[in-house]
């Protein structure tokens, strides 16, 4: 990695951490470049304004976030089990996340969660162009087992998924409604893809 390159990411690691703490608007340039240890000219100088850095960061990552999770759907697409195809996708960021150098695929997950939370006007250049091509290949992939499934219950389906899933991989609640703790949160993960198959057979049966 050259000395460029390096900066790039000492700022992007930086920004992670920031924009996951203090969300888009708390998040100042001076707070990252500080907690990078470069001078602010020169993330003005490798990226920008503050919604460009934010936007280069998360289309940055979105590179390995898509390989992890795509090699992983093709895998379990193998065993034509949609609860394997579910859960395989979500713990792909977990389990087999390769480079940290930017951030570990749980810090990935909380940046993602904290950006559902922004103006989605922020984004939503980097997330049609980055993200929804991978994310509809894996929606196709699940409906297929469900070809009964009307639009508004899968709608509702994945926000309840997405729910669930960012409060076990973002803010480690195991004991949501006081239930009972579960063991470990690739545990939890397997578990809330077979509560999710369940849901999608008896809303694809009604």
């Amino acid at each position: 990695m050259s000395k460029s390159d390096d900066t790039k990411a000492q700022i992007m690691r930086a920004a992670v951490q920031q924009f996951t703490l203090m969300g888009y608007e708390g998040a100042a340039v001076r707070d990252i470049a500080n907690a990078a240890g470069v001078n602010i000219g020169l993330i003005r100088y490798h990226f920008g304004h503050k919604a460009d850095l934010y936007r280069d960061t998360l289309a940055y990552l979105s590179s390995q976030y898509n390989e992890v999770c795509l090699a992983a759907l093709e895998e379990a697409r193998e065993s034509n089990d949609p609860e394997l195809i579910i859960g395989s996708w979500l713990l792909a960021p977990i389990t087999s996340w390769q480079d940290d150098t930017v951030a570990s695929g749980e810090e990935v997950l909380c940046f993602l969660n904290k950006m559902g939370y922004e103006d989605p006007e922020l984004t939503r250049d980097v997330y049609e162009s980055h993200y929804s091509y991978a994310l509809q290949e894996w929606q196709e992939a699940v409906q297929a087992f469900f070809p009964g499934l009307q639009r508004g219950d899968w709608l509702w389906f994945l926000t309840s998924l997405r729910g669930m899933y960012f409060n076990i991989v973002a803010h480690n609640d195991f004991t949501l409604w006081s239930l009972p703790a579960i063991s470990n949160r690739e545990a939890a993960i397997r578990r809330l893809a077979a509560d999710a198959v369940a849901l999608l057979r008896l809303s694809s049966q009604s």
